[in-house]
């Protein structure tokens, strides 16, 4: 009797691995049929994984003839403990469930939740599992990412950028102007859809300053910055307008010149 019973837990588990294995498959190849690709990945695998695995754990406990029924009954007081204990989970839970129905975060995307920012990996039962920039692994609970923002780094393809520039009071600032829109034009890592903006900021102690804003492809955000702020600086020195850098003049007046120069003549004697 004990032989059967472990042979059929044993098939019991096999049969319960297989299973996975060919519904998730199925989930694959039905959203492929459709011509998408499979969001959420890790996290389905996760739920279908935790749905299958309860499924056979009553079909073990059958098995082997055990019934919690009695046991949970005579928990008695015990129950209101445990169930204080859990509310802490369960509200988590049920918070991952509304992340995944509401696809308020997605696996693969950048964002900010919980006061974290980095890539989602996954939404497990308990936590969010979040990489930072930095390559470390924080795990949210659910409950938190779903009561706090939530911000989208990359809700589109493209993402804005800006640099500020400064060119000294002596620049024609109409020249510098078109300056900026000719490296805009050229430079093949900014989007020219939406249309960069150059932007008057500020007059300066040492420069008249510009901020241009302009927009960059994913997979350029930092590569174009640098591109873009390389071919400015090349096209204003090709004017020959230099980018100024803070300077301070300091007057002194007669009386200073008088003293000073009586100080330096005596310690010359």
């Amino acid at each position: 009797m004990l032989l059967t019973r472990l042979i059929l837990t044993s098939i019991t588990v096999v049969v319960s691995y297989l299973v996975f294995k060919w519904i998730f498959k199925i989930i694959e190849k039905s959203v492929e049929r459709l011509g998408k690709e499979l969001q959420m990945r890790n996290t389905i695998r996760f739920f279908l994984g935790l749905i299958i695995a309860v499924i056979a754990i009553m079909v073990i406990l059958d098995i082997w003839d055990l019934n919690l029924a009695p046991m949970l009954a005579g928990v008695g007081i015990g129950g209101l403990v445990v169930g204080l204990a859990l509310q802490e989970p369960l509200s988590n839970f049920f918070s991952g469930v509304f992340l995944l129905i509401s696809r308020a975060i997605k696996e693969g995307e950048a964002v900010e939740a919980g006061g974290i920012s980095g890539t989602v990996e996954v939404v497990n039962l308990n936590h969010t599992v979040i990489r930072t920039w930095d390559g470390r692994k924080a795990m949210i609970p659910n409950k938190t990412v779903w009561n706090d923002k939530i911000i989208h780094f990359w809700p589109s393809n493209v993402r804005r950028q800006e640099i500020t520039v400064g060119v000294p009071y002596s620049a024609n600032l109409r020249k510098v102007v078109e300056i900026f829109q000719k490296a805009l034009e050229d430079e093949e890592t900014v989007e020219k859809d939406p249309v960069p903006a150059i932007i008057f900021s500020a007059f300066n102690s040492s420069s008249i300053d510009f901020i241009i804003r302009f927009w960059v492809n994913r997979d350029n955000y930092f590569e174009g910055v640098k591109r873009l702020a390389f071919r400015i600086k090349e096209y204003l020195e090709r004017e020959g307008i230099s980018i100024p850098f803070p300077q301070l003049d300091v007057h002194f007046d007669d009386d200073f010149l008088r003293v000073w120069e009586r100080e330096s003549d005596k310690n010359k004697s």
